[in-house]
């Protein structure tokens, strides 16, 4: 796990975050628009939260890893999919200085080196490769640099359980996640779903006469871009491999984002209490 801080311009601002791309067979278009998107909503920013690749899942990636009677034959294969990798970068150049960093998922190619497709990735973009649960505290600041308020935000693909088949399943796994974790946004990924909303926790001021504080925490299963079914002709004369989700007779993925729009003003005073700070947020895809 990797903990790191993150810098956002306090008042408006929106984040984005993305999973399962699966570059190259995911709509490429909508992967276009996201990044149009992160770049330019007000103060916007974006988290990659794996299956950035439609690369080996993880049994196939062990199997790979644990053959090594062919060394040439895997350098081949990882030289085609640095070129992948390569292209995908391209797409994400014009936003990674917005970008937190990358989670890994479950599609990804080991290359002969022990690194993996996320992690080149990470490389070419010059952005934090995360590991599978990344920890970020978000630092609002002013003009001058000065950090106003903080806000965490835990991400993991599966969320420490990849959900099911409904849309309660994932709800629920979703919810969970809080169980490990004290944060303010929590954001999985996984099962192609897009589903956001807020929960209120309710404390007591820490300073002077005691009131009631809410605390708003939001809760995100941030989508896909993969189609889960095509159109094509399966026949008796061919061979036919017929995709994941068709052989498993899920439902068809609402493809896109989720985006988390951030509203922070003063409420005035002068003790640098964090509860001095309006604070609206709003959920939407």
């Amino acid at each position: 796990m990797r903990p790191l801080a993150f810098r956002v311009p306090f008042g408006e601002s929106t984040f984005l975050p993305l999973g399962c791309i699966h570059w190259p067979i995911g709509e490429k278009e909508l992967l276009r628009q996201w990044v149009e998107a992160v770049q330019t909503a007000k103060n916007g920013f974006g988290l990659l939260m794996g299956d950035a690749f439609d690369n080996a899942r993880t049994t196939f990636g062990k199997h790979v890893r644990s053959y090594l009677g062919d060394e040439n034959s895997r350098e081949a294969l990882d030289d085609m999919v640095r070129k992948e990798v390569r292209d995908l970068s391209k797409v994400l150049m014009p936003i990674r200085s917005k970008l937190i960093g990358a989670i890994q998922g479950n599609h990804f190619w080991p290359f002969i080196d022990g690194t993996t497709s996320d992690q080149y990735l990470c490389q070419l973009l010059k952005i934090p490769y995360l590991g599978p649960l990344a920890a970020i505290r978000l630092d609002f600041v002013d003009r001058r640099g000065k950090v106003l308020l903080h806000r965490t935000l835990v991400a993991h693909h599966h969320g420490g359980s990849a959900g099911g088949r409904t849309t309660s399943g994932d709800v629920a796994a979703l919810a969970r996640f809080e169980h490990g974790w004290d944060a303010d946004i929590y954001v999985v990924s996984h099962t192609h779903r897009r589903i956001a909303w807020k929960e209120e926790l309710m404390g007591l001021s820490v300073k002077g006469e005691p009131h009631i504080r809410q605390r708003t925490k939001v809760f995100v299963r941030s989508g896909a871009l993969l189609k889960g079914f095509k159109e094509d002709s399966p026949n008796a004369h061919q061979m036919y491999i017929p995709s994941y989700a068709e052989k498993a007779a899920y439902r068809a993925t609402n493809l896109g984002w989720v985006e988390v729009k951030i509203k922070l003003s003063h409420a005035g005073g002068n003790s640098g209490d964090v509860n001095e700070f309006r604070e609206d947020i709003r959920v939407s895809y």
